[in-house]
């Protein structure tokens, strides 16, 4: 890997940190590296993976303008080719969407076009407070998004994606998580973002797979097959001896202590958040 630099850590937390100097900057090397680590988290030493950036006060900044332009001088080469490189990039994007295990994207740094495309198919994003911005600059540019367009009307709505891709708003950590981009700010994203990881690697295996495939695959059907969907992929987690294992552990509990049971045991509570009944 040249650009990723990569960690598998005892806790089966897979780390991937992002470093293009000097404005970190994606490009097509770097997509096709982030289609071999797709390939690697799909081993079951991996419980978790974080997708951040390298150095200090960086993360993807969006894709490189100098290589589109570079692509862009031969329209007709760029005309044959651009179908089979989008597809290929969707495709790779919705790997990590339905991949089996979780996928926190912690935001270290101003995450525009590509970066912001990236997190957005990731379960979780975690931003770092500070003079940061998320948005889509495609616009901006003369061009349109690869996929966030799609990706942001589903977060944020119709309105509040056209709003925001139109005009090529970017926006701070606080009002990414006002238009609900990402879902937590902290002081430090990666270790906040690994904190969160750890937690979820310590979780069945087969309950997050089956929480993310009820979600991805059922969250744009009718409800009544979305609902279908969400019973079979309840009974892939319930038969597991995990799951009876920590029921039983719940039921053993006093009621007066089953709060902080799930407290205990879940991945919710803010940082510092204490926990107890």
């Amino acid at each position: 890997m040249d650009l990723f630099r990569t960690e598998l850590r005892d806790d089966g937390v897979f780390v991937a940190a992002y470093e293009n100097p000097p404005m970190n900057y994606f490009t097509g090397q770097a997509t096709a590296e982030l289609g071999e680590l797709v390939a690697r988290w799909r081993y079951p030493d991996v419980r978790a993976v974080v997708i951040t950036g390298a150095p200090e006060g960086q993360y993807i900044t969006h894709f490189s303008v100098e290589e589109v332009l570079e692509r862009a001088a031969d329209l007709d080469h760029l005309r044959a080719h651009h179908p089979e490189r989008f597809a290929n990039r969707n495709a790779l994007l919705q790997a990590i969407t339905y991949l089996d295990k979780p996928v926190v994207a912690a935001i270290t740094g101003d995450a525009g076009g590509a970066g912001l495309e990236l997190s957005l198919n990731c379960d979780i994003r975690i931003m770092q407070r500070g003079d940061f911005r998320v948005g889509f600059p495609e616009a901006a540019l003369g061009i349109l998004t690869g996929t966030g367009s799609q990706l942001l009307t589903k977060i944020i709505g119709h309105g509040r994606a056209l709003d925001f891709l139109l005009r090529s708003r970017y926006v701070s950590p606080e009002g990414a998580l006002e238009l609900g981009i990402v879902n937590e700010l902290a002081d430090d994203a990666k270790a906040r973002g690994i904190e969160v990881a750890s937690g979820l690697a310590r979780q069945s295996p087969a309950a997050l797979a089956a929480a993310k495939r009820s979600v991805v695959r059922g969250g744009n059907l009718p409800i009544a097959e979305g609902l279908r969907i969400e019973a079979e992929e309840w009974l892939k987690a319930g038969l597991q001896p995990q799951a009876i294992e920590l029921m039983q552990s719940y039921v053993n509990t006093p009621y007066d202590q089953r709060r902080a049971w799930v407290e205990e045991h879940g991945v919710w509570p803010e940082p510092g958040m204490a926990t107890g009944s």
